[in-house]
């Protein structure tokens, strides 16, 4: 998925613009970014990282998975079974 931009934080700086090493966003002149092409988004945060009022914000594509697979490992261990419910429900919180 391509980035996010708050336009109500937004100053219309061109930072973004101008960091994009795949040129996603369209120019400016005034108006908040565009993602002019989503689909060469790379998600590597370059946008979010030099944006001065932290107006961009990546979702990325997959959800990470936090949280141990029964079948990779086995049921859990006496005394996990909370923690991998907190892990889960934290996992599950972290891409909307």
């Amino acid at each position: 998925m391509p980035p996010v931009i708050d336009e109500q934080v937004c100053t219309r700086c061109g930072i973004c613009y101008g960091i994009c090493p795949q040129d996603c966003f369209a120019p400016l002149a005034g108006n908040p970014p565009a993602v002019a092409y989503p689909g060469e988004c790379w998600h590597c945060g370059a946008c979010v990282m030099d944006c001065p009022v932290e107006a961009v914000h990546l979702q990325l594509p997959l959800q990470m998975h936090m949280v141990p697979s029964p079948a990779l490992y086995g049921p859990p261990k006496a005394g996990e079974e909370e923690l991998l419910k907190k892990a889960a429900a934290f996992s599950r919180s972290v891409v909307k």
